[in-house]
Formats: structure tokens, sequence, C-alpha cells
């Protein structure tokens, strides 16, 4: 071999070689973009993927082999209509059937579920919050009816519902919550419904009708203190301020000037609780969710501009309300 043809073959071997490896790298990121994780625990496999209740839910888009963030985008495809909150009755059917599998499937495991999973799984349960919240408070005759499993999610003239009994939706939320995101993400739904609610409430109402509604309020925050006390509690002191750190964190992280109450009924309480919770330490964000639903309705009572007696009574009542819920999740999570 010359010494001018030496130099062109080393040259030409270097094009494949450097070929090849851009091959295998874009072959590599490929089988990432398709299964959701290069690391995947295969968790969702071996479990949720052998319900076939997961398999009626996902319909067409069914596969035995996809990962947990696979099976995440699939479920939230099948159970999420284009608007938020709205949903078909076989969406309904879909998250109905997918609450009463993932509960089954953590009572018979580790209590939660593979992380890439639990995100979109709550996104997709957030979405579903005007639910979430009847089953929580527990005093909708329609809800407490149609609390089973073999009960087919029903249309009226307000919607599609479907329910699932108190103890699904509470083993299900801690089963995500393990990941501060998907817990942030039920509980910005649960508080944007609460605030909807306080909003609609107004102030000639009575106090007793205004009381009840924030014992509501109080009764669907204190059910997710529970979750949040129960994930925490094996975490130590450093994990669980982490934790509640991380949570306050995201539920706070689009906070801004609250709008006026005239304006934004709802829009007022919610970032008016956002603000004061971005300006909470990380070391006392825990507690400071624990107050939410009592910030919230002193915040709503001062807007309607009641008097300080209905003022405390909305505070108070909320406050007591979230407590008993705390107490009574505690004791039906695993």
């Amino acid at each position: 071999m010359s010494s001018l043809s030496a130099p062109r073959t080393r040259r030409f071997r270097l094009k494949l070689t450097v070929t090849a490896v851009c091959l295998a790298v874009a072959g590599g990121i490929g089988a990432w973009l398709w299964t959701g994780s290069a690391d995947d625990s295969g968790a969702c496999q071996k479990q949720l993927l052998a319900d076939q209740r997961v398999r009626s839910a996902l319909g067409a888009e069914y596969r035995s082999d996809l990962s947990c963030p696979a099976l995440g985008a699939a479920v939230k495809h099948a159970a999420m209509g284009a608007t938020r909150g709205k949903h078909t009755l076989r969406q309904a059917r879909a998250m109905q059937n997918l609450l009463t599998a993932v509960d089954d499937t953590v009572a018979a495991g580790d209590r939660t579920v593979d992380p890439a999973f639990a995100v979109p799984f709550a996104q997709a349960l957030a979405d579903y919050a005007d639910d979430t919240d009847q089953i929580l408070t527990s005093v909708n005759v329609d809800y407490i009816r149609a609390d089973t499993s073999s009960t087919s999610p029903w249309q009226d003239r307000t919607g599609v519902h479907m329910s699932v009994s108190v103890d699904t939706v509470l083993h299900v939320v801690r089963a995500v919550s393990d990941s501060p995101e998907a817990y942030a993400t039920v509980r910005d739904a649960a508080t944007r419904r609460a605030a909807a609610d306080l909003a609609a409430t107004p102030a000639t109402a009575g106090k007793e009708t205004l009381t009840l509604r924030a014992k509501l309020c109080g009764r669907v925050l204190g059910s997710l203190d529970g979750v949040a006390e129960k994930v925490t509690g094996t975490m130590g002191r450093t994990g669980a301020r982490k934790w509640g750190g991380d949570v306050a964190a995201r539920l706070s992280a689009q906070a801004s000037a609250p709008p006026a109450y005239g304006q934004d009924a709802a829009g007022h309480l919610i970032d008016s609780w956002k603000q004061e919770l971005k300006g909470a330490d990380a070391t006392d964000a825990l507690a400071r969710l624990e107050t939410q639903s009592m910030d919230m309705s002193r915040v709503w009572g001062k807007a309607l501009g009641a008097d300080s007696g209905i003022q405390d009574a909305l505070a108070y009542g909320s406050r007591d309300s979230a407590l008993a819920a705390r107490g009574d999740a505690l004791d039906k999570l695993r």
C-alpha cells in the first residue's frame, strides 16, 4: 500500500466508525423515546397490565409490553377529553376501571406505583376533580349510590359522572403521592374545585349555608392532608421537609397577584392562598398545607364582607372539618 493510500483508507474507516456510532445512538434514542424511559422498572407490565380492567379501559391502545410512561400516556388518552373536566361515558368508565384496578394492585403490593406512571395518572385523576370532590365530601346521594365498580357512570343535565368508594380514592392518591409532582397535581385540582365552590356561594346564602360550604372545603383538603401525613411518615424529618417543600413550590410556582374578588372570585381565592404559600419556608411547608382550608375560608369570609363572627365561623369550621377528615383518611389508608 502506498503512503498516499494509507491516510485515505484510515479516513474511510473513520467515517464508517462514526456512521455506525451515530446509527447506534439514533437507534438508542428511538428506543428510549418509544419506551419512555431507559430504565423502566417493568412494574406496570407485571402488575397493572395483567389486570383485565386496565385492558378494557385502554381498548385498542392496550399492549402487554407497555412501559410505565407509555401506560401513563395511554391512560390519559383513554380517560381524558378535549375539554378539561368534560368526559364521555366511555372515558368515565375507563377512569372508574383504572381507579379500582390501581387500588387492587397496590393492595397486593408495596402501596405505591412506579413514578413514571404516577405523574400522568395523577394528571388524569385531576381531570376528575369534580367527581373526587363529591366522593370525598360524601354528601351527594347520587355518588354514594354509585360507588361500586359494577355501577356504570351516568349522565345528567350537568354532564357525565363516575363514582368509586372513598377508600379507593384515598388509596390511589396515596399510591401516586411518593412523587411530589403527582401529589401537587391532585391537590392543585382539588384547590381549584374548592375555590370554585366557595366562589359560587353568595354572601346572601346565610351563615349556615356559608359554614357548610367552608366545612366541605375542609373535608376534601383535610383528606389530602391525611395522604401527605401517610406519605411523609416513613421519610424522616429531612425527607418529609424536602417532600413538603417540593409540593409547596410546585403549588405556588404560578402564583400571581390576586385579581379583585368581584372580577374573578375563584381566582382571588386561589392566588391569595398561593401567595401565602409561596412565602412559606420549606421547613414549615407541610404545616402551611394543613392550614389551607382555614386560610382559604378566612380569605373568602373577608372578600364576602362578612362580619367578624361569620368570618371566624367559616375559618374555624373549615379547620375542624379538615382535622376530622385527616383523621378519617389516616384510618382508611393502609
